[in-house]
């Protein structure tokens, strides 16, 4: 790069110059809210259901390796989010890949508790 050159200097400080974020209003607001429980709520169900599935099925799967295990819900659990997020209203056509890497991250998290709470012969 050279430094001598001010035209570089003037096309890089434009480069880094970003846009002021967009206002919401108050309705915006609120469905992005209602949007984002809807998800929390799905998510929820989800990896509780894959936790009792996989307890009824597997049991402790002590046989099956770990990784297969949360890559099975992981893999199964995007479709069926696919399908049932445009059922509950949320408008899965705006989503970007960290949106999908949040809502798989709770799932997995939701499945590893009551898996685990499951697994307490106690409880």
């Amino acid at each position: 790069m050279n430094k001598s050159n001010p035209e570089t200097k003037i096309e890089t400080k434009a480069e880094t110059e970003e846009t002021p974020a967009k206002q919401l209003t108050p309705e915006e607001r609120k469905q992005v809210l209602v949007e984002s429980i809807k998800k929390t709520i799905a998510t929820a169900f989800i990896g509780a259901g894959f936790a009792i599935f996989v307890f009824t099925q597997f049991g402790d799967a002590s046989g099956k390796p770990w990784f297969s295990v949360i890559l099975l819900v992981v893999l199964a659990s995007y479709y069926i989010q696919k399908l049932i997020y445009p059922l509950v209203g949320v408008r899965v056509k705006e989503f970007e890949t960290k949106d999908w890497i949040g809502v798989e991250f709770m799932i997995v998290i939701f499945f590893m508790v009551v898996w685990t709470l499951l697994l307490n012969p106690n409880f």
